[in-house]
């Protein structure tokens, strides 16, 4: 590497860094994901019981350790906060700008490899997940890196042995990162890829079989040690978890098939239209450039389709296809730069309907306060969203204009494309989407958890280790990390049963959704309600087992 990309290298990273760290701790950890897996890692820290998973000091099989342990690394550093469960994404998406840029680079100039580094950094779901705690960058970045190198190994003829190792090892990662899913992945890509170039490589079942056995003992060390360990059945709820993943909705996430084409187009804005444009405008490459773009075209594909036919979809499930989709989009533009293709009015009109739908949904999440009662009115047989944006939340002065600001600078950006100013349009749209993520990471992210967790979580956190909440009649898991769960001092395999009945040793809260309410009294009359939390209602018992066994 020379000393120009090395020091090129360095300021991405850096500049990344700068760009996420300060920010990350300004709302709580949105629940499900980002909370279930920091919770996790503050388990791992309570216990000292680092070899596996557990949630509520129990075992949780749906994922291996890896990224829970670079999380609990993180704490055990900078606290059991948000901060510290959200910074391995941002050293991670640091990492992931850098290999776009050095990958880029080596493979077409590092003009490409910035303009690569801009088309990834410049959209708008990628950037918002390396200001996340969810486990989907890292098993992202470790897959591609997998697929980069199988990519090198099958450059040439003979096959690269030093590539396939390096694919192995990492694919291996991947799986002690979120599970088998990452061979599937994997295996279907290569299946496709080696079936149409068949004939075009000199094949050695050896190869093959050194291939299998790394990504084996890389990924499956821990599984191995659980079941040396005697927990075996952990293994095999790991296997159901997968199963049903694929064959059903899992918790409530099933969505219609085309739900993460929708995703990506609107999500990934602006370069889920440049990598629908490269459709159309597509050039003629050298061979390298070909060989990857055929590997990126099926990462994409096989994603795609298999999260699409997948029973639960949720957001980030295709978030991997963020890596072929910036590659292809780059390309494209690219060719736009070369004047290999022309921008013309149904690419401006495109670019403008996506513009003004953002930048008003943009507009309109600043001024809530502002247009509350038509909220409330259409959220009115909604009990639980109803009681959350009741909450009074003031709008910032600067809030509404982000959107403004997006639609001005993107509106003036699609203009230089059209009248020939590529260079400028290019920088300007991606770069207002870049500083639009971090201005509604930091003024608007923080309002909408306000509206929707800010409260029920700040009473978990009002007395914590004093006393313990539990859900009822819905999942979560932000009451064991706010509010500190520790082991119960009973062994049960019915904690709700205990909690509910039996006498206990601290004050016992129950939560409820607004919208179950009156089910939840129905069936637990001995509830009373003390308290409510935007669309939560707080619960306590009055039965003869209660107060707790003890003294308040």
């Amino acid at each position: 590497m020379s000393w120009d990309r090395r020091y090129t290298s360095v300021t991405i990273v850096l500049g990344t860094l700068l760009l996420t760290v300060p920010f990350l701790g300004m709302s709580h950890l949105f629940d499900w994901d980002e909370v279930n897996f920091a919770e996790a890692a503050r388990e791992m820290l309570v216990t000292g019981e680092y070899s596996y998973v557990q949630i509520n000091f129990k075992p949780f099989w749906e994922k291996p350790p890896l990224f829970i342990w670079i999380q609990a690394l993180s704490m055990s550093f900078f606290g059991v906060n948000e901060f510290a469960a959200r910074l391995p994404n941002a050293l991670c998406g640091a990492l992931t700008l850098a290999f776009l840029f050095n990958i880029g680079s080596k493979l077409k100039s590092e003009k490409f490899g910035l303009l690569w580094v801009l088309v990834y950094a410049g959209s708008l779901l990628p950037q918002f997940y390396f200001r996340s705690g969810i486990i989907d960058p890292w098993f992202n970045l470790l897959i591609f890196l997998g697929v980069h190198h199988l990519i090198r190994a099958s450059a040439t003829q003979k096959m690269s042995k030093r590539h396939l190792s390096f694919s192995a090892l990492i694919v291996g990662l991947a799986v002690l990162t979120k599970g088998p899913t990452a061979i599937g992945i994997i295996g279907i890509c290569a299946a496709i890829y080696f079936v149409t170039k068949f004939k075009r490589h000199q094949w050695k079942l050896t190869d093959f079989a050194v291939y299998i056995a790394i990504v084996f003992m890389v990924g499956f060390s821990w599984y191995l040690i659980e079941l040396m360990r005697g927990h075996g059945h952990v293994i095999q709820e790991a296997i159901d978890y997968h199963i049903r993943l694929f064959s059903q909705s899992e918790a409530g996430h099933g969505q219609p098939f085309f739900y993460h084409p929708i995703v990506l187009l609107i999500g990934c804005f602006p370069m889920s239209l440049f990598f629908i444009f490269s459709w159309s405008n597509r050039s003629e490459q050298r061979n390298t450039v070909a060989h990857y773009a055929k590997w990126m075209n099926i990462l994409f594909w096989v994603v795609l389709i298999v999260f699409s036919i997948v029973k639960t979809k949720i957001i980030h499930y295709s978030s991997l296809t963020y890596f072929p989709m910036s590659f292809l989009a780059a390309l494209s533009i690219q060719n736009l730069l070369d004047g290999k293709w022309k921008f013309k009015g149904v690419h401006q009109v495109a670019f403008l309907f996506f513009v003004i739908i953002l930048g008003s949904v943009f507009v309109l999440s600043g001024m809530i306060e502002t247009i509350k009662e038509s909220l409330l009115e259409i959220l009115k047989k909604d009990a639980l969203a109803f009681g959350n944006f009741s909450q009074t939340v003031h709008d910032g002065f600067f809030d509404p204009w982000i959107g403004v600001l997006f639609m001005i600078l993107s509106t003036i950006s699609v203009i230089w494309l059209f009248v020939g100013k590529t260079k400028k349009g290019i920088a300007g749209l991606f770069g207002t989407s870049l500083v639009t993520v971090i201005l509604l990471s930091i003024f608007i992210a923080p309002k909408i958890d306000r509206y929707t967790q800010s409260s029920l979580f700040k009473f978990y956190e009002k007395e914590q280790y004093n006393a313990y909440y539990e859900p009822i009649g819905f999942h979560s898991y932000a009451h064991l990390f706010y509010g500190k769960r520790e082991p119960l001092p009973v062994k049960t395999d019915d904690e709700p049963k205990w909690l509910l009945f039996e006498k206990v040793d601290k004050p016992t809260y129950f939560i409820s959704r607004a919208r179950d309410l009156e089910s939840t009294l129905k069936y637990f009359p001995h509830l009373k309600e003390i308290d409510r939390k935007g669309g939560y209602v707080i619960l306590e018992r009055t039965d003869g087992n209660y107060p707790f066994a003890g003294e308040r």
